[in-house]
């Protein structure tokens, strides 16, 4: 039985849910096919158009599904019994959602194939799958597991091009110092209640350490990729430190980080955007921030932020966020209560 959704978006298979969707599914109060169907649908409505295959046996399907999200992230609990999940060249034409899944396993065992690699997760462990690529993912019995949906943009701007396509398909071992650490954040934030924009801070800081702990346990991750990770994280922090000042420059990020002027663009660059719009991208989200949390005014907000006047700062705000700081106050904690 589905919670939270509209008919509309129910009988859409094709549609990546908005920010706003909370979607719950028992399946064991529906009969067999209906419940089997039903299953399917949610993996199309939440992730991308995929096959699903049960042993030839009789009775329902018992399944349990809770999910939502959490800034840019999505967040899925799971129980299911045995199953067998593909998503087909043929899908992928037809259906062309190029985000990723990041799948860990916290009771049971499962067994993902991808890039040629075919990988067995036991409780703690995770994998990740490119849903622009066709993969295999096979339960041979009941197993419960937490899935992140990311954002592809999200993650090519934070993971080398090299280390995602070595990342798919194979087992990051919990046990592993950083991996574990991830491993147990998933767990947490997919089980926490959170404000809109505590979430949101929480959903950054999430990307930022999954990504970390990629590139690090990826057996021929260069010394360079991880390099280039942390030389970004670092000027990243330096601007988060410094939002506040209107006079700090590009130049002053690169003085502060150690870095040259060059150096930092280029860095920057490998991300897909430009060093100026990390610097807005950045004070804009600061703003969010103060605008769900605080009820500071605007002038004092601009500041705050580093914007020399209030009109600078809503003209940059509309620009990157598509709506005014006033509306996105009001429409933002309108959803959050």
């Amino acid at each position: 039985m589905w919670q939270d959704m509209s008919e509309s978006e129910q009988s859409d298979d094709s549609a990546r849910p908005e920010s706003d969707d909370v979607v719950a599914l028992w399946t064991s109060e529906l009969d067999g096919s209906e419940g089997r169907d039903e299953w399917q649908h949610t993996l199309g409505h939440l992730y991308a158009e995929m096959d699903v295959d049960w042993p030839d046996r009789p009775g329902g399907l018992d399944a349990e599904w809770g999910g939502r999200p959490l800034g840019r992230l999505h967040f899925s609990s799971i129980r299911c019994d045995e199953q067998t999940v593909v998503r087909s060249p043929t899908m992928i034409q037809s259906d062309s959602c190029t985000d990723y899944l990041v799948c860990l396993v916290t009771d049971g065992h499962v067994e993902v194939t991808q890039s040629n690699r075919t990988a067995v997760l036991e409780s703690g462990a995770f994998a990740i799958l490119d849903l622009g690529s066709p993969f295999v993912f096979h339960s041979p019995a009941t197993f419960r597991q937490v899935v992140v949906r990311v954002p592809h943009e999200a993650m090519a701007s934070r993971l080398p091009e090299n280390a995602a396509r070595l990342s798919t398909g194979r087992s990051f071992d919990p046990h592993a110092g950083s991996v574990g650490v991830i491993g147990r954040l998933i767990v947490d934030l997919a089980t926490t209640e959170m404000s809109t924009t505590i979430a949101e801070s929480f959903s950054s800081s999430a990307l930022e350490m999954l990504s970390a702990a990629i590139i690090e346990d990826t057996p021929t991750a260069t010394p360079g990729e991880l390099l280039r990770l942390q030389d970004l994280a670092h000027i990243r922090q330096v601007i988060d430190d410094n939002l506040h000042d209107p006079e700090f420059t590009l130049t002053d990020v690169a003085h502060v980080a150690g870095m040259s002027l060059r150096n930092v663009q280029k860095l920057v660059r490998t991300t897909g955007t430009t060093p100026g719009a990390l610097l807005y991208d950045a004070r804009v989200e600061r703003a969010k921030m103060l605008l769900l949390n605080t009820q500071a005014p605007l002038t004092d907000i601009s500041v705050s932020v580093g914007f020399r006047d209030v009109s600078h700062f809503s003209r940059v705000f509309r620009k990157q966020a598509g709506i005014s700081p006033g509306r996105y106050r009001n429409s933002e904690s309108a959803m959050g209560q």
